[in-house]
Protein backbone atom coordinates (compact mmCIF):
# COMPACT_ATOMS: atom_id res chain seq x y z
CA UNK A 1 0.00 0.00 0.00
CA UNK A 2 1.26 3.51 -0.53
CA UNK A 3 0.49 6.62 1.88
CA UNK A 4 1.19 9.70 2.03
CA UNK A 5 0.89 12.12 5.40
CA UNK A 6 -0.48 15.72 3.99
CA UNK A 7 0.75 18.52 6.90
CA UNK A 8 -0.34 22.00 6.41
CA UNK A 9 0.61 24.80 9.19
CA UNK A 10 -2.12 25.72 11.45
CA UNK A 11 -4.38 22.70 9.70
CA UNK A 12 -4.69 18.83 11.19
CA UNK A 13 -3.08 16.55 9.30
CA UNK A 14 -4.59 14.50 6.82
CA UNK A 15 -3.42 10.65 5.98
CA UNK A 16 -4.03 9.22 2.81
CA UNK A 17 -3.64 5.41 1.73
CA UNK A 18 -4.42 3.37 -1.17
CA UNK A 19 -3.69 -0.27 -2.35
CA UNK A 20 -0.67 -0.51 -4.80
CA UNK A 21 -2.37 -1.53 -7.95
CA UNK A 22 -4.85 1.66 -7.77
CA UNK A 23 -1.86 4.12 -7.85
CA UNK A 24 -1.91 6.48 -10.68
CA UNK A 25 -5.59 5.38 -12.14
CA UNK A 26 -9.22 6.79 -11.91
CA UNK A 27 -12.09 4.62 -10.96
CA UNK A 28 -15.35 6.41 -11.98
CA UNK A 29 -18.84 4.84 -11.51
CA UNK A 30 -22.59 6.73 -12.70
CA UNK A 31 -21.54 10.10 -11.56
CA UNK A 32 -18.37 9.61 -9.25
CA UNK A 33 -14.99 9.88 -10.24
CA UNK A 34 -11.79 9.63 -8.20
CA UNK A 35 -7.83 9.98 -9.96
CA UNK A 36 -6.20 7.83 -7.44
CA UNK A 37 -2.60 9.94 -7.98
CA UNK A 38 0.64 9.51 -6.67
CA UNK A 39 0.80 13.34 -5.88
CA UNK A 40 -2.00 12.66 -3.30
CA UNK A 41 -1.74 9.25 -1.96
CA UNK A 42 2.07 9.57 -2.26
CA UNK A 43 4.71 7.42 -3.66
CA UNK A 44 5.65 5.78 0.14
CA UNK A 45 5.46 1.97 0.05
CA UNK A 46 4.49 0.74 3.50
CA UNK A 47 3.35 -2.26 5.29
CA UNK A 48 0.23 -2.86 6.97
CA UNK A 49 1.35 -2.64 10.38
CA UNK A 50 3.21 0.75 9.50
CA UNK A 51 -0.15 2.10 7.90
CA UNK A 52 -2.28 0.80 11.00
CA UNK A 53 0.07 2.79 13.11
CA UNK A 54 -0.01 6.15 11.26
CA UNK A 55 -3.83 5.38 10.86
CA UNK A 56 -4.25 4.91 14.42
CA UNK A 57 -2.58 8.96 15.19
CA UNK A 58 -4.85 10.01 12.45
CA UNK A 59 -7.60 12.21 13.12
CA UNK A 60 -8.54 12.79 9.03
CA UNK A 61 -7.62 10.24 6.80
CA UNK A 62 -8.75 9.24 2.96
CA UNK A 63 -8.34 5.96 2.13
CA UNK A 64 -9.34 3.48 -0.99
CA UNK A 65 -8.71 -0.02 -1.54
CA UNK A 66 -9.78 -3.38 -0.30
CA UNK A 67 -6.34 -4.03 1.50
CA UNK A 68 -6.06 -0.55 2.97
CA UNK A 69 -10.04 -0.58 3.93
CA UNK A 70 -9.49 -3.91 5.59
CA UNK A 71 -6.73 -2.76 7.79
CA UNK A 72 -9.13 -0.04 8.65
CA UNK A 73 -12.03 -2.05 9.53
CA UNK A 74 -9.58 -4.90 11.41
CA UNK A 75 -7.93 -2.60 13.67
CA UNK A 76 -11.64 -0.39 14.49
CA UNK A 77 -10.95 2.91 12.85
CA UNK A 78 -13.85 2.42 10.49
CA UNK A 79 -17.02 -0.09 10.04
CA UNK A 80 -17.44 -1.82 6.43
CA UNK A 81 -20.80 -0.30 5.91
CA UNK A 82 -18.77 3.34 6.40
CA UNK A 83 -17.67 3.11 2.85
CA UNK A 84 -18.86 3.67 -0.63
CA UNK A 85 -18.16 1.31 -3.64
CA UNK A 86 -16.85 2.43 -7.02
CA UNK A 87 -16.08 -0.66 -9.49
CA UNK A 88 -16.08 -2.85 -6.04
CA UNK A 89 -13.53 -0.90 -5.18
CA UNK A 90 -13.86 0.73 -1.37
CA UNK A 91 -13.29 4.25 -0.24
CA UNK A 92 -13.26 6.12 2.63
CA UNK A 93 -13.21 9.69 4.48
CA UNK A 94 -12.39 10.25 7.90
CA UNK A 95 -13.18 13.63 9.07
Amino acid sequence: MYMKIHRSPGCEEVLAACDCELLNTTLSEDKIEIEISENFYGNEKVTAEEFEKALKKATNANLIGKRVIAVAVRCGIIDDDCCIYIKDIPHVQIL
